[in-house]
């Protein structure tokens, strides 16, 4: 069976260029003060000025699109039905239950479609795509702004050096994340904004996640060893940071137009997750990451923002607990979802769903080494992790997650299928995607009841449209 394919009619899909990227913003030239320096001063500091950052193609591609078809399920002969296939039914009982052969709600998990979980059996509708230059690992909608959808992209992975000047820093620019945010989506009124900080070379550092608070402000972390340069031996200086989704911060700036004194746009960042595999919202500025150094849960509370560009860190709070609970694929998000008190996360290398409820958990120590001063920092032991599915059955690398009415969507990045389950991990129902192994990552259920994915290797946004 071939994958049916809708591009919503009209939409209007923008492309964005990076023909380079200027000097930071100025050093006093000493060389000392915070972690959060400029380009030529701390240890948060981008690749020097001479390094030829090249040009970045944002642009979009579509799939043609493809007829509709429904199908509904087999019924005992001689019984009069209300509906014999969905498309008999509408509003609110749109799902004809092949048993009864009446119209009923959607079944569960019906996100991922109603009928036998093959790709004819929902229609995936093409939302935006970017350049092959480019990969997307996640997105999120804003829920300040419903109307938006963020994605999240990193270049193809590859072994390329980033040292110190003057040395090779020939893959320095590959290091960095950028966003696009995508307006109206879905619409025939869909435009399109691709932002990179203009030092997302520590602050973006090819992230496998974004996460928004209910605040306008969002977080992304890094799957990197240090937000520095790659032959830095002496710290795995990397966590995750904090932005705003303000226009008036968070865009494209010319060439030396930002204040004097910003290192970016971020609006905060701490630093005590190499490796990052992905990243939920709690509450207010709180976030939880995976990190895949040592497979631990890290809860970052940044508090107050520092503001655009500052490196005033010292009302951060960093708590760990459960170490040695997840395993890290390389270049493979591992997702997170906080729900109702416990972490949900994709256990990337372990082939399982967890969750982890961390009441209970008792202190047993600092976390160290402390990179920066902090009003707060501890690992703990104890708490309650579950195994919500077990490994060695339906999942090989599962990767995204998403959680809606109590359903746990996960995609799995080695097979392309999506599943879902209920929350005590009982087996709801599987779509075969039609994607190529290794194509999903990120997933989440948007405002519109409807749930999105990412298509990693052509960084494409698709929405699934049961049927």
């Amino acid at each position: 069976m071939s994958i049916r394919w809708r591009v919503p009619g009209a939409a209007a899909l923008a492309l964005f260029m990076l023909a380079g990227c200027g000097d930071g913003p100025e050093d006093d030239g000493s060389g000392a003060g915070s972690p959060d320096a400029g380009p030529t001063g701390g240890p948060d500091g981008g690749p020097d000025a001479a390094v030829d950052l090249g040009a970045f193609d944002m642009g979009s591609e579509s799939a043609d699109a493809g007829p509709s078809d429904m199908g509904g399920g087999e019924m005992d002969a001689g019984v009069d039905p209300d509906c014999e296939v969905n498309s008999d039914c509408s509003g609110d009982t749109p799902y004809c239950d092949p048993i009864a052969a009446v119209c009923a709600p959607p079944p569960r998990g019906g996100l991922i479609g109603w009928g036998n979980g093959t790709t004819d059996s929902v229609v995936l509708e093409s939302i935006h795509a970017a350049s092959e230059a480019a990969q997307a690992t996640d997105l999120a909608f804003n829920p300040s702004e419903p109307e938006q959808l963020w994605m999240v992209h990193r270049f193809v992975p590859r072994d390329a050096p980033c040292d110190q000047p003057p040395g090779d820093t020939s893959g320095c620019f590959e290091l960095q994340g950028s966003t696009t945010t995508i307006f109206d989506y879905g619409t025939p009124q869909q435009s399109t904004q691709w932002i990179m900080d203009f030092n997302a070379w520590h602050f973006m550092r090819r992230p496998p996640a974004i996460a928004f608070g209910d605040n306008g402000f969002f977080a992304t972390c890094g799957e990197a060893r240090t937000g520095n340069y790659l032959d830095d031996q002496q710290a795995d200086f990397i966590g995750p940071s904090l932005w705003t989704s303000d226009p008036e911060i968070y865009r494209n700036w010319e060439p030396n137009e930002a204040p004097r004194g910003w290192n970016g746009t971020h609006m905060d960042m701490l630093h005590a997750t190499p490796f990052c595999m992905g990243i939920a919202h709690e509450r207010d500025n709180v976030y939880w990451v995976a990190n895949g150094q040592i497979g631990s849960f890290d809860r970052y509370n940044f508090n107050e923002d520092h503001g655009p560009g500052q490196a005033d860190h010292s009302d951060g709070v960093i708590f760990r607990y459960a170490i040695g609970t997840v395993t890290r694929v390389p270049f493979v998000p591992g997702h997170l979802e906080f729900h109702d008190g416990k972490v949900y996360a994709a256990d990337t290398g372990g082939g399982r769903i967890v969750s982890f409820d961390p009441e209970g958990a008792v202190r047993v120590g600092s976390i160290e080494p402390q990179y920066e001063p902090l009003a707060d920092s501890g690992t703990f032991e104890g708490g309650t992790l579950s195994e919500v599915v077990a490994p060695g059955g339906l999942l090989v690398r599962p990767s995204g997650l998403a959680i809606h009415d109590d359903v746990l969507y996960v995609s799995d990045n080695a097979t392309s299928q999506i599943h879902a389950f209920e929350l005590d991990g009982t087996h709801l129902r599987l779509l075969q995607t039609g994607l190529p192994p290794e194509s999903l990552a990120g997933i989440e259920a948007g405002p519109d009841g409807l749930l999105y994915f990412v298509n990693l290797p052509e960084s494409e946004v698709l929405r699934i449209v049961p049927q």
